[in-house]
């Protein structure tokens, strides 16, 4: 062969460096090389000079390509190859670059396909080989053909478990958003809690030992515990979404229903009427939903879990479902002979409900040949006595005091069911009593994380050329008015701003682009916060391209959308301003005109950019106490001290600077013009109001 024709047939495998080219000379002498692999001899598939060049050298070589040519071209050579292409060392170099999700992970089996929530693989880590889930959702697949974006079950998912870190909790190892498809990669467990009983069910011991029970049900407890101190309800607890692992770490999973709760609760997504036959997963689900929300009820809290839990511990036991209607009719017909009627959710109109009283779960332990014994079982024949041998079953196990805990997660009323907090405090974990958390207390703390962690740069403007603060001011203000057309909660309306202020950041944004970016991140908010309708097809950056004048198009705000949501690391639990304030109102009972002067204030300092300077919650401080002196309404003996937790200096500053503010509002042509918050407030006519004197400082300092 001549030599010409040897360098034209000679491959050259190029590194991702330029400057460090890999020069293997092949030849292509045989006709066996041109035929596929599958095809040709064992003695080309994998040439001998390869095999003489260490493995250690290998992977160096291996390491200047791409983690997409290693997966699609390099592992496919040969065996050797292969083995080299999955090292975790190689990956381990790889983790440490700007690699997409996907090609991190070695999927071996797909688990499930939804339209509403992907295909979802089990695989393992290339650089730790650590088994995982990876979840792939295709965006216009799970909204009906039609690309808007991330949908809201998934936007939530990812925003609470990327601030969640509790070992009752799935962990979430990386999230990324590429055209149209969401990757989210997940740990994985060796058993979901429907599996786990079957193990049982299979193995020598039938029943799960009580230790068992009460270590699992302990451990749900204190996960529920920590995600409610979070402010979050998940929703959708049944077995499905309960984990175990082999060393018997329990953790809850799946919050694609979860929502951030309100202070005080507003109306939330209430259980869908479903306008067709239900699924047997839609009727499984059934089962564990507390009475209040197949009752339709809008406005519920964390209790609805604690019912949840109370169900899955009955299942633990006889390894069924407690209740397991076919119809929400009938399910709410099992539960109340059980748990009773609740008066306060069951309209008197109801007729068709028998007005059963609940059973006392303590009567079960009486002895079978007491009078006391007969008079329960008499009382309770004929349509009752078969769930009080299944309760008799269940007390022969958890004895009395397991028995009192699962009424009070059974509890009919929302108002005195127990909460998770309260039962880790319960005899039955055999542990001393205490005091459960402050719920309002933990919160408050949650908050003051997050304000350490993903708080704005309030120097962002030095590095953003084309931008200044009237600019934002001025988007902030239409934004104000959007929040009004579109009728979006208050902390929608703060997410976006807080979204903002952190892009800005983060990334230099052109003049020509400042309001894409403040539309895309009041969609991103409003798909987080607000109630979903994600049953129904989604159009929502149609709307919010529509309110730009057409400036922009649909398309064009889902992109900014998918960077925004890359810029932020998908971390839209964000804490805002407005969040403090309602949780201080909460716990000083502040009156309704105070608190209403302070959700003014609270807008009104979202056009200030210099506000940033001061943290959310010491900015939350200074607005309750100014609007406590325009009111005179400060709070109550017993929390006067509220005031002097912040610095003596900083709260004086904080005070005179939104003072200064709020004259300007009135008096400076620059921001009096803003009119959008006159209007959005417009009950207490804001025109009117004027900051008040200084003088009531002194009363706490």
């Amino acid at each position: 062969m001549k030599k010409e024709e040897l360098k034209k047939n000679t491959r050259i495998l190029k590194g991702k460096e330029t400057s460090r080219e890999c020069l293997l000379e092949i030849t292509n002498s045989s006709i066996d090389h041109r035929q596929p692999l599958k095809k040709r001899s064992k003695s080309f598939k994998c040439p001998n000079y390869f095999q003489m060049i260490p493995n250690d050298l290998m992977i160096c070589i291996f390491g200047f390509f791409s983690a997409s040519e290693l997966i699609t071209e390099i592992q496919l050579v040969c065996k050797d190859w292969r083995y080299l292409a999955n090292s975790p060392i190689l990956w381990k170099e790889l983790s440490s670059a700007n690699v997409e999700l996907k090609w991190l992970v070695r999927c071996v089996e797909c688990l499930a396909e939804r339209r509403s929530k992907g295909r979802i693989y089990k695989g393992y880590l290339r650089s730790t080989e650590a088994p995982v889930i990876l979840r792939k959702v295709n965006l216009d697949v799970t909204n009906a053909g039609f690309d808007d974006g991330v949908p809201t079950s998934l936007l939530r998912e990812i925003g609470y478990l990327s601030e969640f870190s509790h070992p009752g909790i799935v962990k979430i190892l990386g999230s990324e958003v590429i055209k149209k498809t969401v990757y989210t990669c997940t740990e994985q467990c060796t058993y979901n809690l429907k599996e786990f009983i079957k193990f049982y069910e299979t193995g020598n011991c039938r029943n799960i030992p009580l230790p068992m029970i009460k270590s699992l049900s302990k451990q749900m407890f204190e996960a529920l515990a920590y995600i409610h101190d979070k402010g979050v309800i998940h929703r959708n607890l049944k077995p499905d979404n309960i984990l175990i692992t082999d060393s018997g770490q329990l953790k809850i999973t799946d919050f694609t229903l979860s929502r951030l709760a309100s202070i005080p609760h507003y109306m939330y997504t209430p259980e869908d009427p479903k306008e067709r036959n239900r699924s047997g997963r839609e009727i499984r689900r059934l089962w564990y939903r507390a009475p209040e929300l197949l009752l339709r009820s809008d406005i519920y809290g964390f209790e609805i879990d604690v019912w949840s839990v109370g169900c899955l511990i009955a299942e633990l036991i006889t390894k069924m479902p407690l209740f397991n209607g076919e119809s929400e009719i009938e399910q709410l017909f099992k539960i109340f002979k059980v748990a009773g009627v609740n008066e306060d959710e069951v309209s008197t109109q109801a007729k068709s409900f028998p007005k059963w009283e609940k059973i006392n779960f303590s009567d079960v332990l009486a002895e079978p040949n007491s009078e006391e014994f007969k008079r329960i079982i008499s009382a309770l024949i004929p349509a009752r006595e078969q769930i009080f041998t299944v309760l008799r079953q269940i007390g022969a196990i958890i004895g009395a005091s397991g028995l009192d805990l699962l009424q009070k997660c059974l509890d009919p009323n929302p108002k005195t069911r127990i909460t998770a907090s309260q039962a880790l405090c319960h005899p039955f974990f055999d542990i001393e009593m205490s005091s459960p958390s402050d719920s309002l207390q933990s919160y408050i703390s949650h908050l003051l994380s997050l304000e350490s962690q993903i708080s704005p740069s309030p120097k962002y403007l030095i590095m953003q050329k084309d931008i200044n603060a009237a600019m934002r001011s001025i988007l902030v203000d239409w934004l104000i008015d959007v929040a009004v057309h579109f009728e979006v909660n208050d902390e929608t309306l703060h997410l976006a701003v807080n979204y903002i202020d952190r892009v800005l950041s983060v990334a230099k944004v052109e003049r020509s682009n400042l309001q894409l970016v403040g539309v895309a991140c009041m969609k991103i908010a409003d798909v987080f916060h607000e109630r979903s309708k994600e049953y129904y097809r989604q159009e929502n950056s149609i709307e919010y391209a529509y309110i730009t004048a057409d400036e922009f198009t649909a398309a064009q705000v889902v992109e900014m959308e998918k960077e925004i949501l890359k810029r932020i690391k998908f971390r839209v639990l964000a804490p805002t301003t407005l969040f403090f304030i309602k949780a201080y109102q909460a716990e000083l009972n502040l009156d309704l005109s105070t608190y209403k002067i302070a959700l003014f204030l609270s807008d009104l300092m979202l056009l200030s950019y210099e506000s940033l300077k001061y943290k959310y919650s010491l900015l939350a401080a200074g607005i309750i106490y100014i609007s406590c002196a325009f009111t005179q309404g400060f709070p109550a003996p017993q929390n006067a001290d509220f005031f002097t937790n912040f610095p003596s200096s900083d709260f004086s500053s904080v005070i005179e600077f939104i003072k200064s503010f709020w004259l300007d509002a009135k008096t400076n042509p620059q921001i009096s013009r803003f009119e959008a918050i006159n209007h959005k407030h417009q009950d207490i006519n804001p025109r009117q109001l004027w900051p008040p004197s200084t003088h009531y400082q002194n009363r706490y300092f």
